[in-house]
């Protein structure tokens, strides 16, 4: 077996790999993609298994366990900047009662790091630590609409994009059309792309290099979904938005 730093850094180089294969990974490509033995492979994905950071599915393929999110959250949560964060979600939220997420991209998706929930009765079902896709997200639109076009391309090199409901942007060149318009705006928006029934609006948080690191949303139901909703919650996104950069800007 490999030893000292050389070991570390391939155990953390098969979980970062793992982390951008939502569907697994079997062991032989493990191997191929590291460029190493498969006995090498095999002795680093136990060891994640047998701490905890990652599991086999049925598919029998490793995919990653919540613990590596858990770090993750807690890291987060000892930072001014979560703390913030959570304070100008709550502002935002009590202000309308819709259901708020915050998320970071993770390749072409968006995890959900953190949610506040409506109390209303009819509302978006959803749960911290799930990822979906950038281009039928109003998170996701948002930092796309926060990269030039050939970084798009780049991320989406096909014109034909997988289809979530009968709403989906379904081709790049729509997508783009969109992202054009979001930029312009200053928030992105989408209606049922994801999620039958359910409308979704966002903006994007900026460190002071005004690089992307956070949206913000609110997940909606579409009936409710009216002009002077919209209104309101862009307002209250953009207010949350300027809270939360104002701490960035210090750090």
């Amino acid at each position: 077996m490999e030893q000292g730093n050389r070991t570390l850094y391939r155990g953390l180089q098969m979980l970062n790999l793992i982390s951008l294969h939502p569907e697994g990974l079997t062991l032989q490509q493990l191997a191929d993609c590291l460029q190493c033995p498969k006995s090498s492979a095999h002795n680093l994905v136990h060891t994640l298994e047998d701490t905890g950071f990652v599991r086999m599915n049925t598919q029998h393929r490793y995919v990653l366990t919540f613990r590596t999110y858990e770090i993750g959250a807690r890291a987060v949560q000892n930072t001014d900047v979560w703390h913030e964060m959570r304070r100008a979600m709550r502002e935002a939220f009590e202000a309308c009662n819709e259901t708020m997420h915050s998320g970071i991209r993770s390749g072409n998706e968006v995890l959900y790091i953190d949610k506040i929930e409506s109390t209303q009765s009819i509302r978006m079902s959803s749960k911290i630590g799930m990822r979906l896709p950038l281009h039928c997200t109003a998170m996701g639109k948002a930092f796309l609409s926060q990269m030039d076009d050939d970084a798009i391309c780049t991320l989406y090199p096909d014109e034909q994009l997988p289809v979530m409901t009968p709403h989906t942007v379904s081709t790049r060149t729509e997508l783009l059309s969109q992202v054009h318009r979001f930029r312009d705006l200053g928030y992105a928006m989408e209606n049922e792309e994801n999620t039958e029934n359910v409308s979704c609006i966002a903006v994007c948080v900026s460190e002071h290099d005004h690089a992307p690191v956070y949206a913000l949303s609110f997940s909606i139901p579409s009936f409710r979904m009216t002009e002077e909703k919209q209104v309101a919650c862009v307002s209250l996104l953009q207010h949350a938005k300027a809270q939360i950069e104002q701490v960035l800007a210090l750090l």
